[in-house]
């Protein structure tokens, strides 16, 4: 007996979160709102742990007043972690200052 499977019709498709989270899936959503472009999530070459490896982390790029505006945002969402050179980092709740390697993207995770 073959299984069978339903396939979801194509509104509810536009709403998958490919694996990640609803948070960083909003946060996704919202960075591309602000006109920054996704440009890492679970490839390329992060730290060694980097929340990147297990789906839990991004890095969006764009203009510096977008990615300013993004991390203002996403700083009052709780994430484990938020940098971005010219603002600081966050780590776990608590503000770490500038970490390095992230002038250029704001890296988010959750």
């Amino acid at each position: 007996m073959a299984d069978e499977f339903e396939t979801i019709p194509d509104e509810l498709l536009t709403d998958a979160c490919g694996g990640f989270g609803m948070q960083l899936n909003s946060a996704m959503y919202r960075a591309r709102e602000l006109g920054l472009r996704i440009t890492s999530t679970t490839g390329g070459r992060h730290a060694r742990h980097s929340y990147h490896y297990q789906g839990r982390a991004f890095d969006a790029s764009g203009s510096a007043g977008a990615m300013r505006q993004f991390f203002r945002e996403m700083s009052r969402t709780h994430p484990t972690e938020l940098f971005y050179d010219p603002m600081g980092g966050i780590k776990h709740g608590r503000h770490v200052g500038a970490i390095g390697g992230h002038r250029s993207h704001v890296h988010v995770a959750y």
